[in-house]
């Protein structure tokens, strides 16, 4: 193992807990929870190899941080992440935790900031590391049965590898609640039913050349070994979505 560190820079919900556990079958050390995201903690940040639950308030410090450091994108599709975190939400309220604001709640203010913010910041991310495929992988780990191996291959490590499908509940049923309230927010922000499903980002929303879903990406070898993430660059001549 060659890298500085291992962050997963993507939003929660997004199976963390599942990435937390491939890190530990790799024989690294592992922080999974919320204390990290500040980018203060340099004892916390100094005695884990790996990082995840949530995205960092400021990726471009932890890069600088830690040269040579790897970066991954978890992504996961608009709808089922939407229902996960008001699932989520419901669960912590039921057992008298919840610690909510305006933007963490069961409302269609809630929800909308979400997906906003959520492409806002999966465009930022991809636009920092866009020239830098080796530093920087995204990946669908619900969705893309390969999402394990390409995380290991990515990190350096040689073998075979499944995901260790942690937290993860897909027979669970959507309350109609829920998917009254995510249907009203597509309508009221304008989006497209299609794009529900995609994972990374909701070109209604925002005109850019990146790739909308991660299944858009195009796969790459390097050192002998496929990539899901290659060099992002090559999507500003033309538009990865048509």
């Amino acid at each position: 193992m060659t890298t500085s560190k291992v962050f997963a820079i993507g939003f929660n919900k997004s199976a963390t807990t599942s990435l937390h556990t491939l890190f530990q079958s790799l024989g690294l050390t592992s922080y999974h929870g919320g204390e990290w995201r500040d980018c203060e903690d340099m004892s916390l940040l100094n005695n884990f190899d790996c990082f995840s639950d949530g995205y960092p308030k400021n990726h471009n410090k932890l890069d600088a941080l830690f040269p040579g450091s790897k970066f991954i994108l978890q992504v996961r599709d608009l709808k089922s992440w939407v229902y996960s975190r008001l699932a989520h939400i419901r669960r912590v309220k039921a057992l008298n935790t919840y610690k909510g604001s305006a933007i963490w709640d069961e409302t269609e203010h809630a929800v909308k900031f979400w997906i906003q913010q959520r492409n806002d910041y999966h465009l930022e991310v991809m636009s920092y590391f866009e020239n830098r495929p080796a530093d920087f992988l995204i990946v669908n780990v619900t969705k893309d049965q390969r999402s394990a191996q390409k995380i290991v291959d990515f990190l350096g490590f040689t073998g075979n590898y499944t995901m260790p499908y942690a937290n993860a509940n897909p027979g669970k049923e959507v309350p109609e609640k829920d998917r009254v309230l995510f249907g009203h927010c597509l309508q009221a922000l304008g989006i497209a039913e299609h794009e529900q499903t995609y994972d990374i980002y909701c070109p209604s929303l925002v005109n850019s050349l990146f790739p909308s879903d991660s299944g858009k990406l195009v796969s790459s070898v390097r050192g002998g070994m496929m990539s899901n993430t290659d060099d992002l660059s090559r999507y500003k001549g033309s538009n990865a979505n048509e």
